[in-house]
């Protein structure tokens, strides 16, 4: 079958110690400082089999995620700019939805022809942290997209205990292809319903929400916190056609972040004129330049406020730790989706219509065939979701 495979050298970067699981097994806990000229291509590999306790799904819808765009080309010492845990050759995509057309002979609540999606964060169950409940920061964590083959292929297996059913969709978008195409947006919902709801632990209704980037994680983050009752919505992006979509889905305020500093002001000084001084009481912060956002962010930080940090940097940065003890504020650093029943809420938040992931999907359906350029063009800053259906080329 056909795949998008990434590919490269393990090759630590100069001063960077290897983990001993990285040693080990040959993979990175972050693929920007253990992967040397990685290249994206097409492959043809065998249709996977699947073990006694896995599904073998035809792939009907894959989302392409920020993380995807960062597998072009490399930083300026020829490594990865995937700041991510990995293991390659891998075949990429982690948000996915499919038909399951084999089942293992150990499977029991799935059959041929369920539609499914899985959790991309495959944890073991055993290790301190999978006891601990804290799923995602499992020790022997595997991913499927990143270290296990996803969804920019024909055809990928997925253990049972990570699928869930997806056929309500059909109700609500009245086609099974439909169904899929939303079916692969569960997954950056999930990541921001994980951030928000279990690390963040909720807010009240009626509270301020400041999300900082309103690419596919942040654009997820304002469906949910409006659906929960959120005050203000204020959202912070540089693209027009995100912050025409941020608008389109309901955030009450929506600032071109460049434009303010070139205006003399910042997010921070903003936030705290649009609450009356007050400040927000969470901040959702969904990009990679969080280096620059903290700070802004610490100047408007209402009494008890919240920082969820959901993107994604391998560069450092300095924050004023006082500035939190004086607001009482938290910091929550979040990664994943798994467990603590987040997938099963957020398909029936989609199944209920509380929240539509298809609003902020582009029209285009890209085949297997485009899904290279699917993630060019994401990388662009495109407006909405792109999404790739492989079962289009078979």
């Amino acid at each position: 079958m056909k795949a998008l495979q990434v590919d490269g050298t393990w090759k630590p970067k100069p001063g960077y110690e290897p983990t001993e699981r990285e040693m080990h097994d040959k993979r990175a806990v972050s693929g920007d400082r253990i992967y040397y000229r990685p290249k994206i291509r097409y492959v043809d590999i065998p249709v996977p089999e699947p073990e006694e306790d896995e599904v073998l799904m035809r792939v009907g819808g894959v989302g392409v995620c920020g993380s995807d765009t960062t597998f072009l080309g490399e930083d300026d010492q020829c490594y990865s700019r995937y700041a991510g845990h990995c293991k390659l050759p891998c075949v990429i995509g982690h948000e996915f939805a499919g038909e399951i057309v084999k089942v293992g002979k150990a499977v029991t609540m799935f059959q041929k022809g369920d539609l499914v999606t899985a959790e991309t964060m495959n944890w073991c169950g055993e290790c301190e942290a999978c006891r601990a409940g804290m799923y995602n920061q499992c020790e022997n964590l595997e991913e499927i997209g990143f270290t296990l083959d996803g969804g920019y292929a024909q055809y990928l297996t997925a253990k049972e205990k990570f699928c869930f059913d997806i056929s309500s969709l059909v109700d609500i978008y009245g086609s099974k292809e439909k169904a899929l195409h939303v079916g692969a947006l569960i997954e950056p919902l999930a990541v921001a319903y994980n951030g928000i709801f279990v690390r963040g632990g909720g807010f009240r209704p009626g509270s301020d929400i400041v999300i900082f980037g309103a690419g596919p994680i942040g654009l997820s983050a304002l469906a949910l916190v409006k659906a929960a009752g959120a005050g203000k919505i204020i959202v912070f992006e540089k693209s027009a056609p995100r912050m025409e979509l941020a608008e389109h889905m309901g955030a009450a305020h929506v600032y071109d972040i460049d434009k303010l500093y070139e205006n003399g002001s910042g997010p921070g000084r903003k936030v705290r004129e649009l609450t009356d001084g007050k400040g927000a009481e969470v901040f959702i912060e969904a990009t990679e330049f969080q280096r620059y956002n903290i700070p802004e962010i610490e100047m408007a930080l209402a009494v008890g406020a919240k920082i969820v940090q959901t993107g994604i940097s391998s560069r450092p940065m300095e924050m004023d730790v006082e500035r939190l003890q004086i607001a009482g504020a938290s910091y929550y650093g979040t990664i994943g989706s798994a467990g603590h029943g987040i997938w099963q809420d957020v398909i029936r938040l989609i199944a209920q219509g509380r929240v539509d992931p298809a609003v902020y999907m582009n029209p285009r359906i890209y085949t297997l065939d485009e899904a290279l350029e699917a993630i060019q063009d994401a990388a662009k800053c495109t407006a909405g979701k792109n999404v790739v259906d492989p079962s289009l080329s078979i």
